[in-house]
């Protein structure tokens, strides 16, 4: 009886084991968001390269030792006869078997450093004698020609570390924007990385390796997705992460890169370069503005920057009217300038804030607050409004300083609604709004939530 118990127990454990096999291997991925098995640049190809020469050389290795180690432990097992006889000798091995595996152990290792170095040297210099360098030259491919001084360099984007969320400065371009690295597809693309705050780590698993982003240190990488045009999969967004725990909202720094065409990318650069108009620039109030600053300075309206400067001018001194406000997104907006002005930037407005991420052309961005909020449709490409709109509401209402728990759930500890550096001034503003009686309120937030779906 114990013995068929003992075999329907083994069974089961049996069983069990297997489905448990079978359950992790089915979370298995070789071409999930962040694979490292799944490159698709030269960068991410040479370290996978590098990952299997160190597993066939460490498969290599187990498949001998286990084979010696389990003949070994089958040829020289104890048997009930062995209890009489002596003990063998107990000495050393053979000299020759010692040297031969030291050997044979230092030639594995130097099969696995010969490509490590390179592979190394190649990641911590600039590709200038690959095939794809001459090509990845902004005078050699960028539409219209490169700004001044820079068509003998690759597209230089310079990435900063802030907790819980990254920007990216393309200074070639004159051109800042928050969480979403663009860059065009089959050009070498260097990126610096810096640190406002703690260690952080930039890790794009599909197109280059992690690298430490250090405060005070400059660090940098180059990376490129690779330029087949066989495989529509090339373009579009890559996944990466913060790989380096700095804070309460570590897991929640997340990486977006949009791979598109040059072209694309020349558009995306004229786009975000453009300043943004305050609500109803179209309307008679932002046309008499123009033609008065006009008769004052012609030379003052000339530049679309210096219209949204004057527009912006005359539409905060009109909000001071509460009849001027018609609209949610006006509503929005003169809350967004009474609020948020110390930490954010609205290209072409007095919104000059560095603290936060730059806000000019948010809307236009697939995800918010570092990728946790995405704004396309499921399955798509595409940005939702609906689904959009939501995000913003969410992002701006359900914050750390939220009085019901329940709506602290997004990047616990994000400094939005409280900053070390900024504290003070953020504590006299929201002052003055509870003395004026300006409280936010949920028809606030939505407010602000319209007027940052209109920054496209």
């Amino acid at each position: 009886m114990r013995a068929r118990c003992n075999a329907t127990a083994g069974r089961i454990v049996g069983a069990i084991g297997v489905a448990t096999l079978a359950l992790v291997m089915a979370g298995c991925s070789f071409t999930g968001k962040q694979s490292t098995l799944d490159p698709k640049g030269p960068v991410a190809a040479q370290q996978l390269n590098l990952f299997y020469i160190t597993v066939w050389v460490s498969l290599f290795i187990f498949i001998i030792v286990g084979s010696i180690m389990a003949v070994a432990v089958w040829r020289f097992r104890e048997r009930p006869t062995d209890s009489t006889k002596p003990l063998p000798d107990q000495g050393h091995g053979n000299p020759l078997v010692e040297i031969g595996l030291i050997g044979s152990s230092i030639a594995l290792l130097v099969i696995i450093a010969i490509p490590t170095m390179k592979a190394i040297w190649d990641t911590m210099e600039l590709p200038t004698d690959k095939p794809f360098w001459p090509t990845s030259l902004l005078g050699n491919w960028y539409p219209g020609g490169a700004p001044q001084g820079s068509d003998k360099e690759p597209l230089e984007v310079t990435v900063t570390g802030y907790q819980w969320w990254w920007a990216y400065d393309y200074k070639q371009f004159g051109v800042v924007t928050a969480n979403e690295l663009i860059i065009p597809v089959g050009k070498v693309v260097k990126l610096n990385l810096r640190s406002k705050d703690v260690i952080h780590s930039y890790w794009l698993p599909k197109l280059a390796g992690k690298v430490d982003v250090i405060p005070g240190r400059a660090n940098w990488l180059w990376l490129m997705a690779d330029e087949d045009t066989t495989q529509s999969h090339t373009l579009g967004l890559y996944y990466g992460q913060c790989a380096e725990f700095c804070g309460e909202s570590h897991a929640y720094m997340l990486i977006r890169a949009r791979v598109v065409t040059p072209d694309e990318f020349a558009k995306w650069i004229d786009a975000n370069k453009a300043p943004v108009m305050p609500p109803g620039a179209d309307q008679p109030w932002a046309v008499a503005a123009l033609a008065t600053a006009g008769a004052k300075d012609p030379s003052s309206i000339i530049t679309p920057a210096q219209k949204a400067t004057v527009l912006w001018t005359a539409f905060t001194e009109r909000s001071k009217t509460p009849a001027n406000l018609i609209t949610s997104v006006d509503r929005g907006a003169k809350l967004f300038f009474a609020n948020c002005v110390l930490c954010h930037t609205i290209n072409g407005s007095t919104a000059q804030g560095t603290v936060g991420p730059n806000l000019s052309h948010v809307a236009a961005r697939a995800s918010i607050a570092a990728g946790v909020l995405d704004n396309l449709k499921i399955g798509t490409e595409e940005i939702d409004p609906a689904r959009q709109n939501e995000n913003f509401y969410r992002w701006v209402a359900q914050n750390p300083a939220s009085p019901d728990p329940k709506l602290r759930d997004i990047k616990p500890g994000n400094l939005m609604w409280y900053n070390p550096q900024l504290d003070q001034g953020l504590k006299v503003i929201r002052a003055l709004n509870l003395k004026a009686g300006h409280a936010l309120t949920d028809q606030d937030f939505h407010d602000l939530a319209n007027f940052l779906q209109s920054l496209k």
